[in-house]
């Protein structure tokens, strides 16, 4: 990656003058989402622990409490990961839209809906399952320590495997951070392509994106003491960088192949920039 971040960023704000407005409504709308469905969960874990404090098919009362607000987070968690995993490919149309001087629209935000969802949502659990699989070492030391009372040899190794884990998972993300970018400008293409090519295009890229995203932490830290409110003006511009980063860096022989299809001949493959 040539360019820096800080040009990225420059070309971010650029981007998003005159777009503001829609970039913090589609933050308000899936904001408004995302709360709705966590008081939902909220109450029905509640009205669930109130009806399981009796007995329900003959189990004890608190045991049908445990089943039915076990019940009530795996439902939330599935639709939570099924609304994150449509509504991300929406917004990135957006941003992707706003970076190429596109029209772009709050309708775009279904655009997940609308275009292969099964694939979306696929696309997402199995990122999901490879950032999953580094916990692995982790929970089975954990488990181990548990039985043998946290021994120092086992505190040793909770540390070594969380350490592990932490890179492991910041590795992982940060091959696969341009899987949804990809999947988004072509539906078409098959969820493993979409990993590899996104795996392809981290290659030695992996620092600066690491950086990019590090350099967004006092914002985010200011997110927090403004009780979530800055978010609507930070998330727009962290997505707004994301995506001028994944412009600079897709190769044109990933996303529009036709061209290589059409003119074969030497001086044309002379000419393309792989």
């Amino acid at each position: 990656m040539k360019i820096s971040s800080k040009e990225l960023k420059k070309r971010a704000k650029q981007k998003l003058q005159g777009n503001y407005g829609l970039c913090v409504g589609v933050q308000l709308i899936i904001n408004a989402i995302i709360s709705i469905v966590l008081i939902i969960t909220f109450f029905a874990g509640l009205i669930g622990g109130i009806l399981g404090s009796g007995s329900v098919y003959g189990l004890s009362g608190n045991m049908a409490e445990y089943i039915i607000i076990i019940a009530i987070v795996v439902v939330s968690m599935i639709l939570m990961v099924v609304l994150v995993s449509l509504f991300t490919p929406g917004t990135l149309r957006i941003y992707l839209n706003i970076s190429e001087n596109k029209p772009a629209h709050i309708s775009d935000l279904l655009y997940g809906f609308k275009n292969k969802p099964h694939k979306f949502i696929g696309l997402s659990l199995i990122i999901f399952l490879l950032v999953m699989v580094w916990s692995i070492p982790y929970y089975v030391v954990l488990a181990v320590a548990e039985i043998t009372d946290f021994i120092p040899v086992m505190i040793v190794l909770l540390i070594i495997t969380y350490l592990l884990l932490l890179i492991g998972v910041t590795i992982t993300s940060l091959y696969v951070a341009q899987a949804t970018f990809i999947f988004v400008e072509a539906p078409d293409k098959g969820v493993f392509r979409c990993l590899k090519e996104s795996v392809e295009m981290m290659k030695g890229n992996k620092g600066s994106l690491f950086y990019i995203n590090l350099s967004f932490f006092g914002l985010i830290l200011l997110g927090y003491c403004s009780l979530g409110i800055a978010y609507l003006w930070i998330m727009p511009y962290m997505y707004a960088t994301l995506t001028e980063y994944y412009n600079e860096l897709k190769p044109k022989m990933i996303l529009e192949p036709e061209v290589y299809l059409c003119d074969s001949s030497y001086e044309s493959l002379k000419n393309q920039e792989f």
